[in-house]
């Protein structure tokens, strides 16, 4: 079992989960709106599934391709009605069928649009949880935002419930359990170590390389958002850009004393657009000079 999450908003909850995860839809009314070389497997194990002939359907946009095409057979996906406010996560889906074919007159006549092509059905269960405790559950960084995307949770996450299986269990049963502590790479009292740089001619690709330590404690603090422009690259690319950002060292390495020490205040994290933009001059712009020029444009 996987699981997965999609971040439908507060908008797209209140539009759609009435029509497909609130309401049953009829088996007959799916079959009917599938291209025909399809209609009679979809058909068949449908209703090996759901033998009463009814069932809940999501459907996910083309760009969600790369991921949802991991889904597979008893799956779950969770999905967020929103990350603000009551931060509410409602549904939990356990998959009993995707085609992984686009249905894209399926989507027309269950939500009025071909825009959620690649669709899933399953029985609708619902939970009792949150955005907050999600992201402790599964040791996201608070400052992560899922900005309507779909991901799929990397298992490592989940070892500590036994699984994707044993955390879709605490869900469904509503029961707390006690888990040992998440490892932790950066403790508060930590934020002011010193990191070595080494000689005043390293660079700063090699001396990052050197110094992994600085590079993971300044993503933990920081986040995966640019402190100058704000990309985030999960955000764009997806998966692919999964906890990617840079590191840039504020003041020139090459200008600083010799085995002077470096805090993580010396350090921030951006894109690699503004990363090539700051050592575009020599000495290396500040990062302010960099973010007025951009926002003065």
């Amino acid at each position: 079992m996987q699981l997965f999450f999609h971040d439908v908003g507060l908008k797209g909850a209140t539009a759609d989960f009435p029509k497909t995860i609130y309401s049953d839809i009829a088996i007959s009314d799916i079959v009917a709106q599938c291209p025909i070389e399809l209609r009679a497997s979809i058909s068949e194990s449908l209703l090996n599934e759901f033998p009463d002939g009814w069932c809940n359907v999501w459907g996910v946009p083309l760009g969600a391709k790369s991921v949802i095409n991991q889904l597979t057979y008893n799956d779950v996906m969770l999905l967020i009605k929103s990350t603000g406010g009551l931060e509410e996560i409602p549904v939990l889906c356990h998959v009993k069928l995707f085609p992984k074919e686009q249905l894209l007159e399926l989507s027309k006549f269950l939500w009025g649009s071909t825009h959620f092509p690649y669709i899933f059905f399953f029985k609708t269960q619902d939970i009792d949880l949150n955005w907050t405790q999600f992201k402790s559950d599964v040791d996201y960084l608070p400052k992560f935002r899922p900005s309507g995307n779909v991901y799929r949770v990397k298992s490592e996450r989940l070892l500590r419930f036994g699984g994707a299986s044993g955390y879709v269990k605490t869900l469904i049963k509503k029961e707390p359990i006690s888990l040992p502590p998440l490892p932790l790479s950066l403790k508060e009292s930590e934020i002011d170590e010193e990191y070595n740089e080494g000689s005043r001619e390293t660079r700063e690709a090699t001396f990052f390389k050197r110094n992994r330590k600085l590079v993971l404690d300044a993503k933990k603090t920081y986040g995966y958002n640019c402190q100058i422009c704000d990309f985030n690259f999960e955000e764009t690319y997806g998966e692919l850009g999964f906890e990617f950002i840079e590191c840039h060292h504020i003041n020139p390495l090459s200008e600083r004393d010799f085995d002077l020490p470096t805090t993580i205040e010396d350090v921030l994290v951006v894109c690699s657009n503004c990363h090539k933009m700051l050592h575009k001059t020599r000495p290396a712009l500040h990062p302010l000079q960099l973010k007025s020029l951009l926002f003065k444009k």
